[in-house]
């Protein structure tokens, strides 16, 4: 869906307080105030919060699930160097988007919110495309057949979800105080990419 640019501020400020706040401590003037609309545009547009939450979801996922279809069946690529791009790629969008993933974290340990099955249903198809690209390298002798696949997503999402959520106790943990914001996210897309990349070839085809 086309979002016009008062849509895409409400979606904007709604992410940032639902990150920070939680849901449930968010309301709707709060929202409204952030974007600097009236209230009643919020509910024009999304008709409620529940639906304001579920609206930021789509449109993220839908767009990630495009780009994970689309580094996957690039054919042009071999398996290895199409398994790297995905936990690059995946690197930096959660890097990238703080927020909303920060929010997502709080929407799954807050089993009352309507949108856990949305984030349910979107990590079984997540899961389920990269499952069928690794048993596809599996077929065609590319990868090891024993591999935990599940616990392979796990790692790939918990670490860098992590890492996102903690970067300033990284940072002074890895002495890297000296760096501005914008040289520590490089550098935590970089150091993660490269060391999820370097675990998973070992798992994948015993290469570190």
């Amino acid at each position: 869906m086309e979002y016009n640019q008062k849509q895409l501020s409400i979606l904007e400020a709604a992410e940032k307080l639902f990150a920070s706040r939680g849901f449930h401590a968010t309301s709707v003037r709060d929202i409204a105030h952030e974007a600097d609309v009236n209230i009643a545009m919020i509910s024009y547009y999304f008709g409620s919060k529940e639906k304001l939450i579920e609206a930021i979801f789509l449109k993220r996922i839908i767009a990630w699930k495009m780009t994970l279809t689309e580094t996957l069946s690039n054919n042009g690529r071999s398996y290895i160097e199409r398994f790297d791009a995905l936990v690059e790629t995946y690197v930096a969008r959660v890097m990238g988007n703080p927020c909303f993933n920060l929010m997502m974290i709080r929407a799954q340990i807050q089993e009352d919110i309507a949108v856990n099955e949305l984030i349910h249903e979107n990590k079984k198809e997540v899961y389920e495309v990269i499952k069928s690209f690794i048993n596809e390298g599996q077929e065609n002798g590319v990868f090891n057949g024993d591999v935990d696949i599940m616990m392979m997503v796990v790692t790939l999402v918990g670490t860098t979800n992590h890492i996102m959520s903690t970067r300033h106790h990284f940072q002074r943990m890895s002495n890297l105080e000296h760096l501005t914001d914008s040289q520590l996210q490089e550098y935590l897309i970089s150091h993660t990419s490269n060391h999820l990349k370097n675990l998973f070839k070992a798992i994948l085809i015993h290469e570190a």
